[in-house]
């Protein structure tokens, strides 16, 4: 018998359609999945927003004084990625949302 595959939530951010007025690429506040438990990747579902299935988007990892780098890119609702226990996670490039704000849940992934 397989184990079940249980998704357990670990962080939710809402972003704006476009980058943040002032920016080049951020869309959302800093957010973090915490320390890596015995898990088999993050997955990210995106809600709140009618395009839900046509937005795509990128996470950077806000680091001050420095490039931020972009850990993941192209994510859309039902990605799965590797664990990044960054604690100054950011959405980034939003496309696709239209005129309105999309939250993005993200869950650890276990089985």
């Amino acid at each position: 018998m397989s184990e079940a595959i249980t998704q357990t939530p670990v962080a939710t951010v809402v972003s704006g359609p476009k980058p943040q007025s002032g920016q080049k690429h951020r869309s959302s506040g800093n957010f973090n999945v915490g320390p890596k438990p015995a898990s088999n990747g993050l997955l990210w579902k995106i809600t709140g927003n009618p395009n839900a299935g046509s937005i795509k988007f990128d996470v950077k990892i806000d680091k001050s004084g420095q490039i931020d780098p972009t850990p993941f890119s192209d994510l859309h609702d039902g990605s799965v990625t590797n664990w990044n226990d960054s604690r100054s996670l950011y959405i980034a490039n939003p496309k696709g949302a239209g005129d309105s704000d999309f939250t993005v849940e993200v869950y650890d992934v276990v089985g």
